[in-house]
């Protein structure tokens, strides 16, 4: 996905007023974890630009500390993180 793409859904989510706090966190979570399984993936190819997935990640994590967000992938907290 092109990094216009994730920030113009990103903005999608965040702005949509017929979403809960609570709904925008869940369904930025899930694009945060295949964000996340995407550049697991990256890591194990020379053909993926896992700048980009880089990119994505900090897109979502930023709008997850805007929404007030205090979930965590399991991951970022292990010693076999990225």
């Amino acid at each position: 996905m092109d990094t216009q793409d994730i920030t113009r859904d990103i903005a999608g989510i965040v702005d949509d007023p017929a979403l809960s706090k609570s709904q925008k966190i869940d369904k930025l979570e899930s694009m945060r974890e295949n964000a996340r399984a995407e550049m697991r993936a990256a890591s194990e190819s020379a053909m993926v630009d896992d700048n980009r997935i880089g990119d994505e990640l900090k897109h979502l994590d930023e709008a997850l500390d805007r929404l007030g967000s205090e979930k965590r992938s399991i991951e970022d907290g292990g010693g076999a993180t990225l």
